[in-house]
């Protein structure tokens, strides 16, 4: 059976809105707000008196937010038809830090938005995953794509033979973050994108 190409995804911020969701659920749920001054979720929710929410008190409030608002998340625009037409060649995976037990029901809530392709959980650097998945996979080609520098600079240390493109889609936080230095290329948009990948697999 001949290799084919690999193309493994991060979802939030790159398939998936989260910021504008995750507003809400706070908001909603909580009466919290969250402050966009940097690119931290940690230390920016705030109460309605202005005082920080504890770094230890983040972690659950994340896990609300995947465990009773995932189905709130919508689309972004180009990402379930760019992964389509990819599909059509290349095997397609999202790879996510998310904890295993969000994992099924992420997994249901891409395919109902026509991204219908396998999930894994992951906590921390993504070069070990993805180590992981090469060694299954053994593709033709692989291709990382993720809106968090450190995420990059984990696969290049594993894996730096795949290649790396920088994807910050949501615009709340895209002037937030600088372009990966250990990614090849950034693309904010999917029809970029998919363009660039299109190249690449064209060789």
């Amino acid at each position: 059976m001949k290799a084919r190409p690999l193309i493994v995804s991060d979802c939030d911020g790159v398939l998936l809105h989260f910021i504008a969701p995750f507003v809400d659920y706070l908001r909603e749920v909580h009466g919290l707000t969250l402050s966009m001054d940097s690119f931290a979720l940690t230390g920016n929710v705030k109460r309605a008196d202005g005082s920080a929410v504890e770094p230890k008190e983040f972690p659950p409030l994340l896990d609300g937010f995947f465990a009773d608002w995932m189905h709130n998340q919508h689309p972004i625009i180009g990402a379930a038809g760019s992964l389509g037409q990819l599909a059509k060649d290349c095997d397609v995976v999202v790879l996510t830090n998310i904890a295993d037990h969000h994992a099924e029901r992420r997994t249901f809530e891409l395919a109902r938005l026509g991204m219908p392709y396998r999930v894994i959980g992951n906590q921390g650097g993504k070069g070990p995953p993805m180590q992981k998945l090469l060694d299954e996979f053994q593709p033709s080609e692989a291709i990382f794509i993720d809106d968090l520098p450190p995420n990059h600079t984990s696969v290049k240390a594993h894996v730096p033979h795949v290649h790396r493109l920088h994807m910050v889609a949501e615009t709340e936080v895209r002037h937030l973050i600088p372009q990966s230095p250990d990614a090849h290329a950034r693309h904010d948009d999917w029809p970029a994108m998919l363009s660039h990948i299109e190249t690449i697999l064209k060789g």
